[in-house]
């Protein structure tokens, strides 16, 4: 049979596997599988159970209910997951529990908030999660006071009024909260003895703004907190040792830093003697490779051995990220699954049997686990659709940035292209500014390159997966030393690949993305087109409108307030240079995004269309920051069909 191109529709097609969870036995693997319901617009998702030994994998959830986060309990007899639905006058997410035997599920905790990041206790009685809670009564009325500066998030909303704290529960119980006050609780875990629990907050009075977070211990059964940590570190997550007698967890050293490493550590339970055990190892943990047909698995932080002397981690070193071990006392990091873009992963009760998710430049994550008997795939979700795509295979090569960095790049051509053939071709940037382009796969970039346009891509300064001081370059240099890398990237693209039209090139980008297409636009005339995703324009307004704007001063000019250099932060603004834009740009941004407002492409468009620039605005409602990677399938369509029509427009049409 001849294959096809693939087609924006196309995306309905795709299966998403995630949050790979092996049993304790290493027999099973629970992991969730995600697909599209297009009718009803809309993510279905149930947790599957895959044979380690045969690979055969079932459905062990059904029903109305969008069910994830899967969790042995440590006998293996239960599974708990978080699911939203099940009951359809409830939308957010409760706990549930269901024995492996069969039968049906039971809810295990319910919050008016709805619940996170739950945990079983070592006996597998008893349960911990996280949920938001009133901490001065659910007001009457739907007024919002605020009295703090982080009261929203991108993808949440706004929570005023509410912090999260911390629970246990026994499935069908009453939950008990177990933390109470002006503080957010992060992350918390059992440990081996079930009487303790660590957890991960700031209790300062100026948490909002500090990165600073620290490591208190609180009885089970509920009493006063102890702090174990001295108010120095970054952390973001934590794990005991098997034994009870150590904590590692991920964070740094330096929170007035910029663009720092996470690295892991290890102390003593009771908090003395901690030790970074991958400072030579210079990647920050807990970096993913980019990919849009993805359904992202939880960071499984740390993972100590059975044995306790070693501890396993996942993270992006370009272009792949992959599992990791290093010695709970020191010693060389080794990578242990590479060559593939792994996006989680757990470990069986011995230590014997890895399973993981993993992905590549033309395949979605499918489940893999890695044994004595080496690796192998079990699931092949999207094999059959695949095998009838024609699908465009990226090449790889390099370049010298402007420090004389080795630095990857990528080209991606119309499928079917042969020597001889000319074709327009699109810049493609990642956000961040530490996102990763690598060895993931972008129904995006497939659909550009289908439609006949070269798609090429690189990591500039201000990446993750090179390094800390290659991360940090771009720190207070936004549209510097990442646009002086992207242009020589282009002119290293033109020189190797003579198939471009160097008439014919469009730009494209969200977040960090969209503000440097914004600001090349601005600064150089060489693109012929461009659309700019969730973009920044002004960071003079984001600042008082973003969930993170008053975070980012400090990258922007190294103060801590804008108002001590504003006219720095016009200076880095791509508005600043709006009257230099020649380029026809498309604007698309979404009306709930608290990330990159709404006002951020708004300025951009109104600014374009007073000075004569082509231009339309598309507005997404109901969509967060996130549309073009998880928003509503039917506006993930629209928003491609969009951009297609306005580089076909610009680049194979007649301009206007």
């Amino acid at each position: 049979m001849a294959k096809r191109r693939i087609t924006i529709e196309d995306l309905r097609r795709f299966k998403f596997v995630s949050d790979p969870q092996i049993s304790p036995d290493g027999e099973k693997v629970a992991f969730v599988l995600s697909t599209i319901n297009h009718k009803e617009d809309r993510y279905d998702r149930h947790i599957w159970l895959a044979d380690t030994g045969s690979g055969k994998a079932t459905q062990f959830t059904h029903g109305i209910g969008r069910d994830t986060y899967p969790r042995w309990s440590p006998d293996g007899r239960s599974l708990l997951f978080l699911s939203s639905g099940r009951d359809p006058d409830e939308k957010k997410a409760q706990l549930w529990v269901i024995p492996l035997t069969g039968g049906e599920a039971s809810m295990a905790a319910k919050t008016d908030e709805g619940v996170s990041k739950p945990a079983w206790a070592p006996d597998s009685k008893a349960l911990l999660f996280l949920s938001r809670v009133w901490t001065q009564g659910k007001p009457e009325s739907d007024v919002k006071v605020v009295k703090r500066i982080k009261y929203k998030l991108n993808g949440v909303g706004t929570f005023e009024g509410r912090r999260t704290h911390l629970f246990t529960a026994r499935p069908g119980r009453k939950p008990k909260q177990l933390t109470e006050g002006e503080f957010d609780v992060e992350t918390a875990r059992w440990a081996p003895d079930g009487k303790r629990i660590a957890l991960v907050t700031n209790m300062e009075e100026d948490a909002d703004t500090s990165r600073v977070r620290d490591v208190y211990l609180v009885p089970s059964r509920g009493g006063e907190l102890a702090k174990l940590t001295e108010s120095k570190h970054v952390i973001s997550d934590l794990s005991w040792s098997p034994d009870g007698s150590r904590i590692a967890f991920i964070g740094h050293d330096k929170p007035e830093g910029l663009a720092i490493n996470n690295d892991l550590w290890v102390m003593a339970a009771d908090g003395s003697g901690k030790r970074n055990l991958t400072k030579e190892f210079d990647r920050s943990l807990g970096v993913g490779i980019g990919c849009d047909v993805r359904v992202s698995t939880p960071d499984p932080g740390a993972v100590w051995s059975p044995c306790g002397e070693e501890l396993y981690f996942v993270t992006a070193s370009t272009p792949h990220a992959s599992i990791y071990r290093v010695g709970a006392r020191g010693g060389p990091v080794e990578e242990i699954v590479g060559g593939k873009t792994v996006d989680g992963f757990s470990l069986s009760g011995d230590g014997s049997v890895f399973a993981y998710n993993a992905l590549d430049a033309t395949h979605p994550a499918e489940i893999w686990v890695r044994d004595g008997a080496g690796e192998r795939r079990l699931t092949g979700f999207n094999d059959r659709f695949l095998r009838g795509l024609e699908l465009s295979v990226p090449e790889h090569f390099t370049f010298r940035n402007g420090l004389g960095d080795e630095v990857d790049g990528w080209i991606m051509k119309p499928p079917g292209s042969k020597k001889g053939d000319r074709y327009p071709a699109l810049l493609e940037i990642h956000g961040g500014p530490r996102g990763v382009y690598g060895d993931g796969m972008f129904h995006e970039f497939q659909i550009l390159a289908a439609e006949g346009y070269a798609v090429f891509y690189t990591n500039p300064r201000g990446s993750a997966g090179y390094g800390e001081d290659f991360a940090e370059a771009v720190m207070r240099h936004y549209g510097e030393c990442d646009y002086e890398d992207l242009m020589l990237f282009t002119d290293e693209t033109l020189k190797r690949f003579d198939s471009i039209d160097v008439e014919r090139l469009g730009v494209l980008g969200g977040s960090y993305g969209g503000y440097m297409t914004n600001w090349i636009i601005g600064h150089t005339h060489r693109f012929a087109a461009a659309v700019t995703f969730r973009c920044v324009s002004n960071w003079v307004s984001k600042f008082g409108t973003s969930d993170i704007g008053y975070v980012q001063p400090e990258a922007i000019s190294g103060t801590k307030d804008i108002w001590d250099d504003i006219l720095l932060h016009l200076d880095r603004s791509p508005i600043r240079y709006v009257k230099n834009v020649k380029t026809p740009c498309l604007v698309i941004h979404s009306e709930d995004d608290l990330r990159c407002p709404m006002e951020q492409g708004e300025q951009w468009f109104v600014s374009l269309k007073l000075n004569g620039v082509p231009t339309e605005l598309i507005r997404f409602p109901d969509e967060n920051h996130e549309l073009g990677r998880s928003g509503k399938p039917k506006h993930r369509e629209e928003r491609l069909r969009h951009t297609v029509r306005w580089f076909n427009k610009y680049l194979k049409e007649t301009g206007e």
